[in-house]
């Protein structure tokens, strides 16, 4: 590289040194040009060597993160990496909410590390996949084993403005986070409980469908995928290990989930989703017709962000999911939160690329909502969480997160706890 930049230096010196810019400029005026066109070959130069990993992040594409996004962004065919990751440290309170001893212990967890591979392979048709790496290990002997699974993988064949077809095994379009859920787009340490237990974000199926525009500024996707399992379900955890993570899932009932937003005005969207499908899986007289929708809300001005969503289940034959899980499973669960933030460093320090922004959240869900006839929920299971923190980034793909969770539950036994993280994405 040292002698490209020398021959193309003094190729420009030479260039530059013709007697019309020798009448137009001082010596001065030359040697900076020399040196600005320097800096530009060299960043040219940069750029080849690191091909188009080196091109800045989109915001999204079609429904998903920034670093997800990434293939989509490529001006010529072949591949494209990306990735995320965030590690966490949680310190708990040593009493419960109602003043008794906590049993919980500190944790420092090395949550996920995720790679994506993408392929385009012309400029209509595109592979895209996401293989995630949770919590450090898969080895024997951890307290909380590891996992490696593909999180989704799945080919695009992107026909038009309005339709696109997309096959494989793809994120649902389900609440806020579940398809762009890259920890340094999103305030607090941890994803919020409403899109744990009520959305079981992450959510993936194998299936098959379509996106694009409705009209102008009116988004849709919706898919047929693979159905939950209603011998999976919980109490605590709503319908989160009805998933089948697309692992010889049983496929004798599908499910059908979609959603539509509206992004016709700046900085915000509006939208709504939904998935609906029989749990049972062929079981004798046994359905178990599971719906969840939800409506959510994003908005950004300036140094400002706001993001509020409702999400609500409701289960049919709850008493036949509780007959196979052997859990009190829930015929209703709902939760909702609302948080907002603002970048405070334009205030502190104009100019600088940096970005602090306090923060505030509030959430509340219930995965016993209510139970069937002769069946007694668990107060615990009615839960708030009062979030106060603050989101660093020296960079806007890595992030420096702590915050203060404030956690209550309806039988009194919530505990609080203190969580520092690091986020990144690429």
């Amino acid at each position: 590289m040292t002698r490209i930049v020398f021959f193309y230096s003094a190729f420009l010196f030479l260039s530059l040194g013709l007697p019309s810019n020798i009448a137009a400029q001082t010596p001065s005026d030359t040697l900076k040009e020399v040196q600005r066109q320097i800096e530009i070959l060299t960043q040219e130069i940069e750029k080849l060597k690191l091909g188009e990993t080196a091109a800045p992040l989109p915001v999204t594409e079609r429904g998903l993160g920034p670093a997800a996004s990434r293939v989509y962004t490529l001006k010529k065919n072949g591949a494209s990496i990306g990735g995320y990751g965030e590690i966490v440290y949680e310190n708990f309170s040593k009493t419960r909410q109602d003043g008794s001893a906590s049993e919980e212990q500190n944790r420092l967890d090395y949550l996920r590390n995720v790679v994506y591979l993408g392929f385009r392979f012309n400029d209509w048709i595109v592979f895209n996949s996401e293989l995630e790496f949770e919590h450090a290990s898969t080895g024997e002997g951890a307290e909380e084993k590891g996992e490696v699974s593909v999180e989704f993988g799945y080919v695009d064949l992107m026909v038009s403005k309005n339709f696109n077809l997309r096959a494989g095994k793809v994120l649902l379009p389900v609440g806020i986070l579940n398809e762009k859920h890259e920890p340094p787009t999103f305030f607090g340490t941890l994803r919020p409980q409403v899109e744990r237990y009520i959305i079981p974000t992450t959510w993936a199926g194998i299936g098959v469908g379509a996106y694009g525009e409705i009209l102008r500024a009116l988004r849709y996707r919706t898919y047929i995928v693979e159905g939950l399992d209603a011998a999976g379900f919980s109490g605590d955890q709503g319908i989160r290990e009805g998933r089948q993570e697309s692992s010889n899932a049983v496929a004798n009932q599908l499910g059908l989930t979609g959603r539509v937003e509206y992004v016709g005005f700046t900085g915000g969207t509006l939208g709504t989703s939904f998935h609906i499908g029989n749990s049972g899986q062929g079981r004798p007289d046994t359905k178990v017709r599971t719906l969840l929708y939800s409506i959510h809300g994003e908005y950004a001005w300036q140094g400002l962000e706001l993001r509020a969503l409702y999400a609500e289940v409701n289960i049919d034959q709850a008493d036949r999911a509780i007959a196979l899980s052997g859990e009190t499973v829930g015929s209703s669960l709902n939760g909702w939160y609302a948080v907002a933030g603002y970048d405070i460093m334009p205030l502190l320090a104009p100019g600088s690329a940096h970005y602090l922004a306090p923060f505030v959240q509030y959430e509340h869900l219930n995965t016993q909502a209510s139970v069937p006839s002769g069946f007694i929920p668990d107060k615990s299971n009615d839960r708030a969480s009062l979030a106060f923190g603050v989101s660093y980034k020296p960079h806007p793909n890595v992030a420096f997160k702590v915050d203060y969770r404030k956690n209550s539950n309806a039988l009194n036994t919530g505990v609080s706890q203190w969580n520092v993280a690091v986020n990144y994405l690429f």
